[in-house]
């Protein structure tokens, strides 16, 4: 299963690059969710991350896609609430997006859309949900059954909760609090890395 790095809005700016340059050797993906910087304080961070070798291609940057524009980078999330898919892939045809999604319906819509990958949830209860009970899992297994389109999990996912992932077939998962809560964020990136590599070799 591929891992991605979901930043969690609660470090400063130096932390934060300091831990993801720690640890992008580790996952597939990063993405920059930070609602409470600005669009100056995401680009800077963004512009360091790439200059200090974090690839261009595993970066995506939630919401923001003019910022992604003047980066050059060709990856966003739009969330729920966000801009609409199919209108942003006319203006930007060549633009890889992410999109959330809670139903089958919503998976459709977005394959239709034509994006690069759906991520469902939340799966498990989370710190980042509080009072919020989890999606179904069998939501999650009867959309996998639907959809072509990578599909991914994210909400409470640790090391252990990787096997109910891959028993639905998941293409990855999205991970926030498990690693950027973690007292070791490059500890926990590695021991999720392992599993997701043993989950892959035992299918």
């Amino acid at each position: 299963m591929k891992l991605m790095a979901v930043t969690d809005d609660a470090h400063e700016a130096g932390d934060l690059l300091r831990i993801l340059l720690e640890i992008h050797p580790f996952v597939d993906h990063v993405q920059i969710r930070e609602k409470r910087k600005s669009a100056g304080e995401v680009y800077q961070l963004c512009k360091e991350l790439l200059a200090e070798g974090l690839p261009a291609n595993k970066l995506w940057l939630n919401d923001r896609v003019d910022t992604a524009s003047l980066l050059g980078l060709r990856q966003v999330h739009i969330p729920g609430h966000g801009l609409p898919l199919e209108e942003l892939k006319k203006l930007y045809p060549n633009l890889r997006i992410g999109a959330p999604v809670h139903s089958l319906e919503e998976a459709v819509q977005a394959e239709a859309a034509g994006v690069a990958y759906a991520l469902y949830g939340h799966c498990f209860p989370t710190a980042s949900k509080k009072g919020k009970s989890p999606q179904p899992l069998s939501n999650l297994g009867y959309i996998r059954q639907n959809i072509r389109t990578p599909l991914y999990g994210i909400g409470g996912i640790d090391v252990e909760r990787l096997v109910y992932l891959k028993a639905l077939d998941l293409d990855g998962v999205a991970v926030m609090s498990g690693i950027f809560s973690a007292k070791d964020p490059l500890d926990a990136v590695k021991n999720l890395r392992e599993e997701c590599l043993r989950l892959e070799e035992i299918q």
